[in-house]
């Protein structure tokens, strides 16, 4: 998996600098988007109102789904990571293509070409 799209996010959104981006190409766009709307929050707010600079700690699947940890955390800042983990259940996780959570051995969300032979 390429890690320039990663490392691009990473130098245009300074608040993510040091996050573990793992998560697979599929979200980039849903990802890139994300980052877009969080870094517009996170413009608006007084740099004083939470005492400490904002920061994304974790970006990665988990049970199939986009999950996306900041602090310090604000409700639009949450509602924003919600819509986007919401949005991942649609999104195949390898090509972006339309994809549905499919259990198997691990939970994942995949098209129905990435699912064959992927264990979900």
């Amino acid at each position: 998996m390429p890690q320039d799209w990663k490392d691009e996010l990473r130098a245009r959104y300074q608040w993510t600098s040091r996050t573990p981006l793992a998560v697979g190409e599929g979200w980039r766009p849903l990802l890139t988007e994300t980052f877009e709307r969080l870094d517009a929050a996170i413009a608006a707010i007084p740099a004083q109102a939470h005492g400490m600079p904002f920061r994304c700690l974790d970006v990665k699947e988990k049970y199939g789904t986009l999950r996306i940890e900041m602090v310090p955390y604000t409700d639009e800042i949450e509602a924003i990571c919600l819509d986007a983990e919401s949005r991942s259940e649609k999104v195949c996780d390898i090509c972006g293509g339309v994809g549905r959570m499919r259990e198997g051995t691990w939970v994942t969300v995949r098209c129905d070409e990435h699912a064959k032979g992927s264990g979900a």
